[in-house]
């Protein structure tokens, strides 16, 4: 794992950037964060960022890239609890026990920010837009997990692919992105076999309601999509 103490060069990539900075990388907010980020990891594909039992001490931004959170089960099973995106925080888990409870790895190169706790509440006491937006990232987070665990393989498929849409792309509707993940991993997050996911997502392309090109996924119809998911009441961006 690469770490550099001071480097914003994807900044303008994150959507974390409107809290990081305003009309340039020298601006006064610009600085504020600098001086709370500890440092930036470089992590390589299936690199870890930390693993359980570790001490909680840091919170971590995303820069650029994904990255996944997993535990081991009695059996020595992995059981993924989330994907993580660009903008996204990674470790408020760890706040209540004092320690981090999932296994955090990439899923592709990616520069995480390494923000000490305190200095993570220093900076949301001083910006009540960030404080928000936390509190929106954490909400998004309970709502869709909760929400696909209690629906069919189906729905949970298609609100999954939606809320990853979503995820990727929040500031822009986008209908086409690339998988971050495998489909093995989106099966084991929704609690669905392999086969299963390669099962849907075939269904879908049947039925003309998306295209898939290896890791490619296109929405040709996402107004159904959205339909099939049963998340009209979700907030979700429009199509």
């Amino acid at each position: 794992m690469k770490n550099d103490s001071n480097d914003n060069s994807t900044c303008p990539n994150c959507t974390f950037s409107p809290f990081c900075m305003t009309e340039g990388k020298n601006s006064r907010w610009m600085n504020q964060i600098n001086l709370v980020v500890k440092q930036h990891h470089h992590l390589q594909k299936q690199e870890v960022l930390y693993l359980p039992q570790n001490m909680f001490r840091n919170l971590y931004v995303i820069q650029c890239g994904n990255l996944k959170t997993y535990q081991i089960d009695a059996e020595g099973n992995e059981l993924i609890r989330g994907f993580y995106f660009s903008g996204e925080v990674l470790g408020f888990e760890a706040i209540y026990a004092g320690n981090y409870l999932f296994s955090a790895v990439a899923l592709s190169e990616t520069v995480v920010c390494e923000i000490p706790y305190d200095n993570f509440l220093e900076l949301l006491n001083s910006n009540p837009a960030l404080q928000k937006h936390i509190l929106y990232l954490i909400s998004q987070q309970l709502n869709i997990g909760s929400y696909l665990f209690s629906i069919t393989a189906e729905q949970r498929l298609a609100a999954f692919l939606i809320d990853l849409s979503n995820r990727l792309h929040p500031f822009e509707i986008q209908l086409e992105f690339l998988l971050p993940m495998s489909r093995q991993d989106i099966g084991n997050y929704l609690r669905l076999t392999a086969e299963t996911i390669s099962r849907l997502l075939s269904q879908f392309k049947k039925n003309k309601i998306i295209a898939i090109d290896h890791k490619r996924i296109q929405f040709l119809q996402p107004e159904k999509l959205k339909f099939m998911a049963g998340i009209n009441d979700l907030p979700i961006k429009n199509f």
